[in-house]
């Protein structure tokens, strides 16, 4: 592991995550992981920006072999307010690069535009899923534990991110049978659910 420090903030970057980084850019001839790599930045430094504005700076920086999470001091109950800013701010950021990107992504050349608007759309709509691990299950999570304890509030986001993933897996399958080759949308599912599993939510 890699540790290094940028203006305070601690930055650890796993040998998983730098040697999938490293295959997937080096094998990639098309540009597609490269504009996933940009939007994925992108997002992230929209939650980073968005907890330097509200005050809540971010204490350290993971890269690991399931991506980026942003690891900051334990919030009090009066902090979800900014949390749920914060879970939103990464898909914002998305977004706010296609409304830039889509009058312009024929300026730049090759596919590159293009790819850069498909990674960023992508991104943001997915990450608004409302999934535990995901931004907008965070952001749900957070809108509860304003009103109910966080235990209730835990139950109701995996009761949420199982209805949602339910359909998902099985119109994934249902995809796969029909196409006989296409399993992204299955395989999406089952990595969202090894991500409940494995990965700590931001506020959990």
């Amino acid at each position: 592991m890699i540790c290094l420090y940028i203006g305070g903030r601690r930055l650890e970057i796993h040998a998983g995550f730098a040697a999938a980084a490293a295959f997937l850019l080096l094998a990639d001839r098309s540009g597609v992981w490269i504009a996933g790599v940009a939007a994925a930045v992108w997002h992230e430094c929209g939650h980073l920006l968005c907890m330097e504005v509200l005050g809540d700076p971010a204490v350290c920086l993971k890269c690991g072999l399931f991506g980026l999470e942003i690891q900051e001091e334990r919030r009090c109950r009066e902090g979800y307010r900014k949390d749920i800013l914060i879970s939103l701010a990464g898909p914002a950021a998305n977004l706010v690069a296609c409304l830039v990107l889509f009058p312009t992504w024929r300026l730049l050349p090759g596919e590159l535009g293009l790819r850069l608007l498909t990674a960023n759309a992508a991104l943001g709509i997915f990450h608004l899923l409302p999934v535990g691990p995901l931004d907008g299950g965070q952001a749900i999570y957070a809108a509860l534990s304003r009103r109910i304890s966080i235990g209730w509030a835990e139950r109701i986001v995996t009761a949420i991110s199982f209805l949602t993933l339910l359909p998902m897996s099985i119109l994934g399958f249902l995809v796969l049978l029909r196409s006989r080759y296409n399993f992204t949308l299955l395989l999406l599912s089952g990595y969202l659910m090894l991500m409940m599993l494995l990965k700590k939510g931001r506020y959990y």
